[in-house]
Parts: C-alpha cells; structure tokens; sequence
C-alpha cells in the first residue's frame, strides 16, 4: 500500500481519540513554492459535505471551480457555492492593490478568508489550500479521511510574471491526458506559463487547415537514431520505452507520430485557462523546418529537403512563397492560442544554403543586408509586423539578437554560452525569459543539472543594471524530447527539479535557503504517490568507473543524497535488479571478474540503471629510479601532428620544467601539441584510478601501457583508466592535441575508491 494511506489511517485515529480539532507543527507542512509569510497557529478548519464557498465577483470562479474540483473527486463531496457573505465556510473577497498573482489566506476553526486583487491570485491561494490539505486530496478515486487545513495567516506574492514549463512535442509525441496532468502538475506549484514546442525537423504536431500534409505526412517518420537510442536503453530500463499506441502502419511502412487537431489545441487551451496558465505555441522557422519542406519542397532554395553536417537545410528567405507560408500558418495558430506571444523559434538555422542561394542574394543586395544573419533578422521583421497585425508579439530563442531586433520582440536567452545576447536584448529594451542550458534543460540528467545547482542558479544575470532587470520577464525549464520517449520518463525528468524552478520563479531572491527548501521537498513525494508521478529518487554511486581488483575488492554503494524509505539493490550476474534482489547493507566482497548492476527503488519508484564491470589486473612493478626534481618536464612541437595519436616521445627535446598539468600560457595558442613526461610516485601498492579531462584528445601512459583513452577529437570530456601498482616510482606521459580553440588539459589520480586528485609535483619528478 502507499505511504500516504498508512498516514490518513493514522491521522484518523488520532482525530478519532478527541473531539478537538488537530493543530499542526511546521514539521508537518510543506508549501511549495514557499510563501512570502506564513504564520502557523493552533487548531484547524475542517472541509465536510456541508462546507459552503462563498464567491463576490466572477474573478474568483475558476479557483472556486478548482477547489470543487478537488473535492468532488477524493471525498465525494458536492460542495455548495453562495453568492452571499458569510460568517464561516471558504470566503472569497476581492480587494484592491495586490500584485498580479499575489493573495492572503487567513484560516481559523470556522472559516477561510481568501483575498486577492484578482483571478490568478484567488486560484494560487487554492493551491496553497491544496498543498495544507492531505495528500489524498490529489486521489481520482473517494478517500474515508477527514479534511483538516492548519489554521495559519498567508501572505504571498510571486517574484517573476513568467514561471514556465516547455515540452517538446516534435521528436517524441504526448497524448492529450498526459498534456492535462502536466498542466495540473504545473497549477499546484503555481507554475502559470506552458510552452508548446509542435514543430521541428522530426514531426508536425499541429493540423494546418490550409496545408493538410503537414499532419498528414509531416506528422509521421520511420523511427530514427533517437528511438534507436531509447530502445537500446529500455531494454534494461522501461523509463525508456516508446510508447507503442504512437506507431501507426502508414504506406506500408511501420511510422511514428501524433498530431494534434485544432479542436484538441482549443481544448488544452481551456484546460490550461481554467488553471490560469497561459499556453505559449512554437512554430519553428525558419530552421529546423524540415517536416514542412518534405512536404512543400518549394520552400527550400534549391526545392530540396534533408541534412547538412549537423542541422537541416532551413525555408529560403529569397522567396515570396516562403513569407506567404509562415503567414498562412501563423493566421490559423493565432486564432487557436489567445496568448500575447508567439514563439518562432529562430534557433540553431543553417545560413549556408542562403550563401549559394541567388534568391537570398538578391534580397541582401537588395535591401542592404551586411550577411546571411541579417537575412534571418529581415524574414524576422516581417513575420514580427504580420503577428502585430494580428495583436501578437514575437518571441525567439537568443540566436535571433544576432541580426538585429526591434523593440517589440522577445526572446528566451537558452545558451548559457552566450552572455551578450541578453546584454544585447536588454539594452536594446526587449523582454527575456530565462531559460539556460546551465540550469533548465531537463533533458540533461538529474545527476548533471542537479536539483541544488537548479535552485543556486540565480536567472537574473549578475552584470544586469536594475533598468536591464526589469526587462527579465521570469524563468523556464525545457523538456525537449529526443530522449523523453514517454510521460513516465518526462515526470522523471521533471520531478523534483520542476519544485526548484517553481520555488525560483515565486520567492524573492534573499528569501531563498537550499536546506529550509530541500526539507519541503522531501514532505511532497507522498502526495507525488497520489498523483501517480514517477519521479527522481537519488543515484546510485560507487559504480562510475570501471573496478579493478587484483585479488579481491570491496565494493561501496551510496546513494547520491540521503532520502527517506530509498533501498539499493544490487546483482552480481549481470541480471538488472528488481525488488526480489540483493538488498545493499554494507560493502560487497568481490573475488572474481563480472559486472555489477544496481539501482534504488523507493516503494515502486525506480531510478536508472548504474552498473560496472570487475576486471583483474596485475600488478606493475615500479622502476628502480630516484627523480632529481619535483613536477613534470614538457615539450611543445608546433604543428607537427595532425591528432594524438600521432604523438611520440622525442629522443631529443626542448624541455621546460612544469609543477602540473594545465595549459598556462598556451591556452590561446594555436596548432600544437604537448608532451607531459616524468614518474609518478605510488605511495602504496593499490590500484590507482587516473583521469583524464580534455577537449581535442589526449592519452595517459602509465610504464609504457596506455591507461587512459582520450583521444580523437572532441569538446572537453573525461575518461579514465585504472591500473595497478606497487608502491614506488612509475613513468608517466600525458600527450595533449588541443582542439581548434585550445580550452584545457586536466589529469587526477587516487586510489581506487577514494577521492581523486590533481597530477602535480606532489606526485611527479623527473
């Protein structure tokens, strides 16, 4: 049974045993996002059958339909609404001068006093409500409990006007009811802006009345290298598997897709209104287009579609078909979304087909354009002036400031890279939401933009003036989808950080502590149960590298984070662990090769799959030297290998002498190589674990054996490499070939299980 009916069962004994209503401590209340004052009292007030809202204006309906709502589903109550004043029950009153958004809450024994300035305060107060009931008022079936709200006096307002949530519809699709419980996910965390990606390169997810092959065809792929991926992965984890119900036999050909009709977009537009969440559409263009050029090749410049190195040819800018398309689409997508911005994308666009297109050339030259980024800037003028004509406003992704931008546009700052984008789009007084890959792509793992770093990251830039602060319209986190490929991994994903983004968006800034929020977090995973969300528990750690024994190992798990009522489970036979498997207690004696698989379960909460292979090694015996100085010698060919694998140890060199490795002054230098060369000093006989942190590529030789494979040419990564060895001197040699812009060259090493450190001339001689 779930942790929350043991909870009601006991609450209810309790209740049972007096007749005086229960009162409450801070330890059992988790409000999220936190209110700007909450004031905790004795007592409580009780919903029952007969409780009565009383409503004075039309503002406050939808918040009292939510709270019915509510009601109707878990306690099968049919609550009366009044138009009366009354002296107990859930009052609503109107009063002037609160922010947007912002209301109080005053509870006693006999009655709820909600006020607020207006309709999305009224229904914010309902979900405070919400989150001081029982979890069980989340429960789509009747619950036999009682209803208590502490009694306590609320005040509350939120920081930001954009607190935003993004799904990404185009690479994997997403039915309707699974499109609603996101967006009731996002009301009780008052979350109020939903952001609809339906189209790119991989699928059309929007009926276009006037161009019906978008959904007809544009709508509908064979699988691709992202299904690959996710199927790959769910074969040890179900997280990732496809929804089958999406795959349609099309033209004789197994497809992939969904779309949705205008009827089905009207229809989640209501929804997310009733919830006072503003639904925010993206049609792509003119990149990332290649689900509309299938289809009508006369977009493209040279009537083409498909790939180039790394994006998609994008729509050609040269010609007056392509502008009269956009509008076409965006004259039916206006009508469907009430919202005041439109987003075009704009992002990530492949200028080279527009360099060799004699159609893009001429609107240059013709319009005095200085390049291909200007180009985009003049299409985006354009369709920024239709949309103004329609009462909208453009929105983009930074990429668009690049060209140029007029006052009235938006955009949604995504690389974190980029920091003069927003500067430039403050200056130039327009609108930004924040949503960088630093902190709000929830695509990334929990393990890499984890929930700490999510709620630290402050979206307001540091360098911004108080004028350019007030161009920051708020925060949102993205779910793009090539590798969500079903609802149950996106509430992975998106749970518990989407608390944090929640809590960012609400709080002032000096008000916001990690632990006092980590501690709310903790308390709502019992009401994510009802909701029937699979969420992040914390990783399983101790098998991030390969283990390496000689005779035998000791092997210890942990968890990422301590959390309440998580288990380990392990195996040794290569088997992927469930509940009926070994449950970790204490370190794991290993004696032979094989791999080990674990993950954490907390109830029927899973999280991903970690394991790593044993492997037997020999000892190296260490070299009969004694080094005459401290740290490392280098030797810096220029332009004599093309990649590192190329590298060899001279006979004759040019050393220089170096405490560690690092780049120091050759960091903007440009076609070299390094050679890092000397002994590393083992202080025991262990295995020893080296890594290494490169971009272009670099190799870690140990006696003469290389250890650790970094090589090819890539941005910066790690690789590592275990060996072992007997206490003494051993050669070492790290060769570096840097990438076009030389960034860095790190090398850590340790004892196997223990914590890793820098290579310098602690360690080294020569």
């Amino acid at each position: 049974m779930k942790k929350y009916i043991t909870l009601l069962w006991v609450a209810m004994v309790i209740a049972s045993c007096s007749s005086k209503r229960p009162s409450f401590s801070a330890d059992d209340i988790s409000l999220l996002p936190k209110p700007s004052s909450f004031q905790l009292k004795d007592s409580s007030f009780e919903f029952n059958a007969n409780t009565v809202i009383s409503l004075d204006d039309q503002s406050q309906q939808k918040a009292a339909n939510y709270l019915l709502g509510l009601f109707n589903k878990a306690a099968d109550y049919d609550l009366e609404i009044s138009r009366e004043k009354l002296e107990e029950g859930v009052v609503f009153e109107s009063v002037e001068g609160l922010k947007k958004g912002a209301y109080n809450l005053s509870v006693n024994p006999n009655k709820i006093l909600v006020t607020a300035s207006g309709e999305s305060g009224f229904f914010n107060a309902v979900q405070t409500l919400r989150q001081l009931l029982p979890a069980a008022i989340e429960s789509q079936e009747v619950v036999d409990t009682e209803w208590f709200v502490p009694c306590a006096e609320v005040e509350d307002e939120p920081r930001f006007q954009w607190r935003g949530m993004h799904m990404d519809f185009s690479r994997h699709f997403f039915k309707m009811d699974e499109v609603k419980a996101f967006l009731d996910y996002m009301a009780l965390y008052k979350l109020n802006t939903y952001h609809m990606h339906l189209t790119d390169d991989q699928g059309w997810r929007l009926e276009i009345k006037k161009y019906p092959l978008l959904t007809a065809k544009g709508a509908w792929r064979i699988p691709n290298n992202q299904d690959t991926i996710c199927n790959t992965r769910a074969v040890e984890n179900e997280l990732y598997k496809i929804d089958e119900s999406n795959f349609r036999e099309i033209d004789g050909e197994r497809k992939y897709g969904g779309f949705y009709t205008q009827e089905q977009i009207k229809e989640i537009v209501a929804y997310a209104e009733d919830r006072c969440i503003t639904v925010i559409p993206e049609i792509d263009m003119p990149g990332h287009f290649k689900s509309a050029i299938d289809n009508y090749p006369f977009l493209s410049c040279n009537e083409e579609s498909g790939w180039d190195t790394v994006f998609t040819y994008p729509a050609c800018l040269g010609k007056e078909t392509t502008y009269e398309f956009m509008k076409n689409i965006l004259s039916e997508v206006v009508d469907l979304f009430p919202s005041k911005y439109v987003h075009i994308g704009g992002d990530e666009v492949n200028i080279k087909s527009w360099e060799q297109c004699p159609h893009c050339q001429k609107v240059i030259q013709e319009n005095g354009l200085k390049d291909e980024h200007e180009l985009q800037s003049h299409f985006n003028r354009d369709i920024e002036h239709y949309l103004q004509s329609q009462g909208k406003q453009l929105m983009g992704w930074d990429e668009i400031v690049r060209g140029g931008l007029t006052k009235g546009a938006s955009m949604m700052w995504w690389r974190n890279w980029a920091p003069k984008a927003p500067q430039i789009a403050a200056q130039n007084g327009n609108d930004i939401v924040v949503t960088t890959t630093a902190a709000y792509y929830f695509d990334y793992l929990n393990e890499g933009n984890k929930l700490e770093r999510v709620y630290n990251y402050e979206p307001v830039p540091e360098s911004f003036s108080p004028e350019q602060e007030e161009h920051i319209l708020g925060l949102q986190a993205n779910l793009w989808s090539e590798w969500i490929p079903n609802f149950k991994r996106l509430q992975y994903q998106a749970f518990p950080r989407m608390f944090a983004v929640a809590e960012t968006g609400w709080v002032a800034k000096e008000a916001k502590d990690f632990e006092s929020f980590n501690g709310s977090v903790q308390k709502q995973y019992d009401r994510l149960d009802v909701l029937d969300v699979h969420y992040y528990i914390p990783a399983v750690e101790g098998l991030q590298r390969e283990i390496a024994m000689v005779d035998s190992t000791s092997v210890k798990l942990n968890l990422a984070y301590p959390m309440e009522g998580v288990e380990i489970f392990y195996t040794l036979d290569g088997s992927v662990p469930n509940k009926n498997s070994l449950r970790y207690k204490s370190p794991i004696v290993v004696k032979d090769t094989g791999t080990i698989k674990a993950r954490a379960y907390r109830d029927d909460i899973f999280n991903d799959l970690k394991s790593t292979k044993i492997v037997k090694k020999d000892f190296v015996e260490a070299l009969d030297v004694s080094p005459e100085n401290s740290g490392l010698k280098r030797w810096v060919p220029k332009g004599k290998y093309k990649k590192v694998e190329e590298i060899k140890t001279p006979t004759t060199a040019n050393w220089t002498s170096v405490d560690g490795i690092e780049l120091g002054e050759l960091k903007e230098e440009t076609n070299f190589s390094v050679i890092y060369e000397g002994f590393f000093k083992a202080e025991k006989d262990a295995i020893y674990v080296f890594e290494s942190q490169a971009d272009g590529g670099s190799m870690v030789y140990l006696d003469g054996a290389l250890t650790v494979d970094n090589g090819g040419y890539h941005g910066p990564r790690k690789r590592y490499g275990t060996v072992a060895l007997k206490k003494g001197w051993h050669a070492i040699s790290v060769h570096y070939k840097p990438s076009s812009n030389p960034r860095m060259i790190k090398v850590w090493q340790g004892v196997q299980g223990e914590d890793l450190k820098p290579i310098n001339k602690e360690v080294t001689g020569y």
